[in-house]
């Protein structure tokens, strides 16, 4: 019998000219906003110094962020998207689903903009403005459809690699309401280790703050006991 040569998958394709621009764009104007505002106070900067940084029109800003404080903190429409938001829990996800949600509420979304100094940069920032944290809360809190959903879809995975025989405490709450449960409870995780970190003095790096957000979270379950 003739045996033919297999052939490799094609390989991805790389982003087109145009969604790499549009991803340039945006991280400039995530870039611009932080920079701006580590050099004044965030009340005196406004969209139009963001977009006279870049440069672009106002239109293109609005394209990307409904907000100077969206583009601060990189928070996106795309976190309403539950198949963008799934696919980076995924990736997250190392045996913890609390662990993969905070890193996820803790990084953003996506991670081309993610690098460790703009990640310190906004720390920082929120430390010296408190109620930014509240603010991206409340942004979160009005994209969370997508990011709950999400978060249900792995809690479901999570539940079907687990050992077979298990009793599970929560078999008569619905996985959606576990999840919207879970998302609240590591936003508010996120905040106070952040909290905690500025009023540390602002030290200690970021996948230290996010990992003492997953030990605040984790905390509850103790709670639950009592």
């Amino acid at each position: 019998m003739q045996t033919f040569p297999t052939i490799p998958e094609a390989a991805a394709p790389e982003p087109g000219l145009r969604e790499r621009k549009k991803a340039q764009t945006r991280a400039d104007l995530e870039r611009a906003a932080v920079e701006l505002v580590l050099a004044r106070d965030l009340d005196d900067v406004t969209v139009d110094d963001i977009c006279a940084r870049v440069p672009v029109s106002h239109r293109t800003f609005f394209n990307y962020f409904d907000s100077k404080e969206d583009a601060l903190f990189g928070v996106r429409r795309t976190w309403g998207d539950r198949s963008l938001v799934a696919a980076r829990l995924q990736e997250a996800y190392d045996g913890s689903v609390v662990a993969a949600v905070i890193q996820t509420l803790f990084r953003a979304l996506p991670a081309d903009t993610a690098d460790p100094a703009l990640h310190e940069a906004r720390m920082l920032i929120a430390s010296r403005n408190p109620g930014l944290i509240q603010r991206k809360v409340r942004r979160l809190d009005d994209l969370r459809h997508g990011v709950v959903a999400a978060v249900a879809e792995l809690i479901e995975l999570a539940d079907a690699a687990d050992s077979a025989g298990s009793v599970d405490s929560t078999a008569d709450v619905p996985v959606e309401a576990q999840a919207e449960l879970l998302v609240v409870a590591c936003i508010g995780a996120v905040r106070i280790a952040v909290r905690e970190w500025a009023e540390a003095g602002a030290t200690g790096t970021p996948d230290e703050v996010s990992a003492r957000a997953v030990v605040i979270a984790r905390s509850l379950a103790g709670l639950a006991r009592r």
